[in-house]
């Protein structure tokens, strides 16, 4: 009887056991999917943007990529070769210095870029531009899809890569590294192309970047308001009323006067900040209260963190 209640036991455990392993693994499979599919999506959209609004108007863009775009209008090299080529080194010297799984999810975002630039491109038509709105448009799709990749954790390999490495080699800023890549594209259509060409191109690098920019932080735009105020318990409670947002309270001490004080502490969205100035300055006309930009907000009431 004893052995038969051991036995029992003893397979409720495996059962339990292998049932907690099953999760896991669906989990980590679940977890794998939700950041390859933004990546995919993502890369997918700046082949697009490539073979309908960059490659047809002669454009180029920044970092490798817009290497391999010379090569292939001045070699005939197909796109897609001239990118996979000039990233082979890339990642190679990416695994030794990077976080592996960063350097395996942009090989993925690289790879699906590669390969969906001849899939997508008998399939959608290149729309009848002037250059002026082929680049701006390049760069706003362009920095849809990157943004998206970044917000994923990867990257679509060539000079992120390259920025990252030498970041951490030698401490100069992500930004300065891309800035220093721009310049040599420039210069080099400045050279082999013509002028406008190269006018257009920077139009279309701003376009991105500040695309790129609101993808990263988000659709919906949030707002830190910090207010100091005589009457900071009335106030608080109509913003927590009328807004439904939270307050969080802050001890603070006047620099000239050494008067302490109670500070308000709180994230609003865009459309949130004339209401917040009338709660305000109804109660307090003399208040004082600034708004500050948020790159990302988590947490109850707002996005909540994956």
């Amino acid at each position: 009887m004893l052995n038969f209640r051991k036995r029992s036991i003893e397979s409720m455990l495996k059962n339990f056991k292998l049932k907690v392993d099953i999760r896991k693994i669906l989990n980590s499979i679940w977890q794998f999917v939700k950041t390859i599919l933004p990546i995919t999506i993502g890369s997918v959209i700046v082949a697009v943007a490539y073979n309908v609004l960059v490659v047809p108007y002669g454009l180029l863009s920044g970092g490798l990529t817009g290497i391999a775009l010379i090569g292939n209008y001045l070699l005939n090299i197909p796109l897609p070769i001239g990118i996979l080529i000039l990233n082979i080194p890339v990642f190679i010297l990416g695994l030794r210095e990077l976080n592996l799984k960063f350097i395996l999810y942009s090989l993925i975002g690289t790879l699906t870029m590669a390969a969906a630039l001849p899939l997508t491109e008998p399939y959608i038509p290149v729309p009848e531009l002037d250059l002026f709105l082929a680049a701006v448009f390049s760069g706003v799709v362009s920095g849809i899809g990157g943004g998206i990749i970044l917000r994923a954790g990867a990257s679509a390999g060539g000079a992120d890569i390259i920025a990252m490495i030498v970041k951490k080699k030698w401490n100069i800023s992500i930004g300065a590294c891309f800035f220093y890549f721009n310049v040599v594209v420039i210069l080099m259509s400045l050279v082999l192309f013509e002028l406008k060409i190269a006018l257009y191109t920077i139009v279309s690098m701003w376009v991105l970047g500040a695309v790129t920019d609101k993808v990263l932080q988000g659709l919906s735009s949030y707002k830190s308001v910090t207010i100091i105020s005589d009457e900071n318990n009335k106030i608080a409670e109509q913003i927590m009323e009328r807004l439904g947002r939270g307050i969080t309270f802050l001890e603070g001490q006047g620099g000239y006067t050494g008067e302490s004080k109670m500070v308000i502490s709180c994230v609003v969205n865009n459309f949130e900040i004339p209401k917040v100035k009338e709660i305000v300055f109804q109660l307090d006309p003399s208040a004082f209260m600034f708004v500050s930009e948020t790159a990302e907000v988590s947490g109850k009431g707002f996005t909540m963190p994956t």
